[in-house]
């Protein structure tokens, strides 16, 4: 058995076949002391990762029809930052398809395992993993902290003292350099390894510097040959493709996705940026088409969002007027469906709004005229009721949509409206605003006074009336992440000064819960990710 000691560690076995999750488990069991948790679903293991930090996770690729699968659920690990990078994770599947197993490839599992398989062989694989784990630890941990400087340092004394992880040291050690801009050193990484077994990402690492000197002939020719010597290597055309848009040559960038989307057509990141540069060159066909796929596809997936079937209703309405009446109507039906589905799940105005006149637009293309204009109208009435609680991308959409309804006025008022807008950008750690508008609209009014009570209540350091009239606001706005953060940040705060408010503790993991998919980059994000990670202080994790 094995010869690394697993006392210490934390397992989760997630699979839905029971027999493979009795084995998985059985193993687990068979090597540690701590309780063995497990899952059939995979609805249980986010909740699950944020009330403890699993050290080794075995996940089946099959979770269930109708439910996220392996691969998919290994993407909101990852980028919902719910697992450290100190966390194993070894994919066992019985589907070996090109396709799914570049798509799992790509969200880099520690390990992947194919059905029929051996519990020696697993032992083995697990032991590697931990081994590499427990010899990059600190490394890991300078990563996890972003702190780059160290980074280096730990990279340096591990190929001081001869680690056998050299090549991913270097790898690690070359992004540090190149996000710290400091593209001369590591272009040297770069140039003295780009021919050596396993080291694509000097090549690529080299295109990456070529694009951001715009030297757009170079960056071609590496990514070029990436794709030549790997064409497995999916990054190589993602980065390509990149290079074509930067040389404007959108139908070039178009088609490099096209071929990577046929060795591997999962990836709804991949799928949705080939849909845009499809319909940026008119073809809308092809689309219309993707992004059907993008939206079936993010169904169970982190990439679930209202915005799949809007772009697939816009999509169509530029493609259904060349259609037979037959076919036209045939695929009305399935964008109607699309928006009522995303309408029922997400119940947000800007999504109701831009369905109303995107209807109306495909059923303008049928000649289906009057619903159409009833469509324009009640789209038209919920705008003028929640114009001041949309942002600014949204209202673009929007004005776009009136523009083809031939609504040319009401679209310039709206987008004269976004250059004016201000957007309040909420510092981290206080309570932030709604708007800073003078709103005349009462809906939105009183869900300002009560986000200004509540600011003023948190800062007096009454906790308990700041809840009230925080969750007051977000009756009125139930998807507005901001007002989400400020509750957040008022519960957090309340436990952290008495920890027997445990209710407090759950309110809190409710909506972190509710957010745990949040944009990256945004301010909301780094706000958010400094809270969760209180919250799991607190909470003892």
């Amino acid at each position: 058995m094995s010869n690394i000691d697993y006392s210490n560690k934390n397992f989760l076995i997630i699979d839905h076949i029971k027999p493979s999750h009795d084995i998985l488990k059985k193993f687990a069991l068979s090597i540690a002391t701590r309780p063995v948790d497990s899952t059939h679903y995979a609805q249980d293991v986010i909740p699950l990762c944020l009330e403890k930090q699993y050290d080794v996770i075995l996940l089946g690729y099959d979770l269930g029809e109708k439910q996220k699968n392996g691969q998919q659920l290994l993407e909101e690990l990852r980028l919902s930052e719910v697992i450290s990078r100190h966390c194993v994770v070894i994919m066992i599947t019985a589907e070996v398809s090109q396709a799914m197993v570049l798509a799992a490839l790509e969200h880099k599992p520690d390990s992947y395992l194919c059905k029929p398989y051996t519990v020696v062989e697993l032992n083995k694989r697990l032991d590697n993993c931990v081994r590499k784990k427990n010899a990059m630890s600190s490394i890991y941990q300078a990563l996890e902290n972003d702190d780059k400087h160290l980074v280096i340092t730990l990279v340096n004394e591990a190929i001081k003292n001869n680690t056998p992880y050299k090549i991913e040291c270097l790898g690690i050690k070359s992004r540090q350099l190149f996000e710290l801009q400091y593209f001369e050193q590591a272009k040297d990484i770069y140039s003295r390894y780009q021919s050596k077994n396993n080291c694509t990402w000097a090549s690529i690492g080299l295109g990456k510097i070529a694009l951001l000197e715009n030297d757009l002939t170079d960056a071609e020719i590496i990514f070029k040959n990436v794709i030549k010597q790997q064409p497995f290597y999916l990054p190589g055309y993602d980065w390509l493709a990149s290079t074509y848009e930067k040389k404007y040559y959108a139908v070039s960038a178009e088609e490099t996705l096209e071929q990577a989307l046929k060795l591997s057509p999962r990836s709804v990141l991949r799928l949705k940026k080939y849909a845009g540069l499809c319909f940026e060159n008119d073809h809308f066909e092809k689309a219309t088409g993707a992004y059907e796929k993008v939206y079936n596809i993010a169904q169970n997936s982190i990439h679930h969002s209202p915005d799949n079937a809007l772009q697939f209703a816009k999509s169509l309405a530029s493609y259904s007027a060349d259609l037979p009446l037959t076919q036209a109507k045939k695929m009305n039906v399935k964008a109607f469906t699309m928006l009522s589905q995303i309408n029922k799940t997400f119940n947000q105005p800007e999504v109701k709004i831009q369905s109303h006149l995107l209807s109306a637009c495909l059923l303008e293309n049928i000649h289906d005229y009057i619903v159409a204009k009833s469509k324009l109208e009640q789209g038209l009435q919920l705008l003028d009721i929640e114009r001041h609680n949309i942002d600014a991308e949204s209202l673009i959409s929007i004005a776009n949509s009136l523009t083809k309804l031939n609504r040319n006025n009401k679209a310039s008022q709206i987008l004269i409206s976004v250059n004016k807008q201000q957007i309040n950008k909420t510092a981290s750690g206080k309570i932030g605003e709604l708007s800073n508008e003078q709103l005349g609209d009462s809906y939105t009014a009183k869900a300002q006074k009560a986000l200004t009570i509540g600011k003023e209540l948190y800062e007096s350091k009454n906790y308990s009336d700041a809840m009230k009239y925080l969750k007051q606001a977000l009756v009125l706005f139930p998807n507005h992440n901001g007002i989400k953060l400020n509750l957040l940040q008022v519960l957090l705060t309340t436990y952290e000064n008495n920890e027997l408010r445990v209710d407090e503790l759950k309110q809190t993991k409710r909506i972190i819960l509710e957010l745990i998919n949040i944009s990256k980059g945004s301010e909301d994000y780094f706000r958010f990710k400094k809270m969760k990670k209180k919250y799991q202080q607190l909470a003892g994790i």
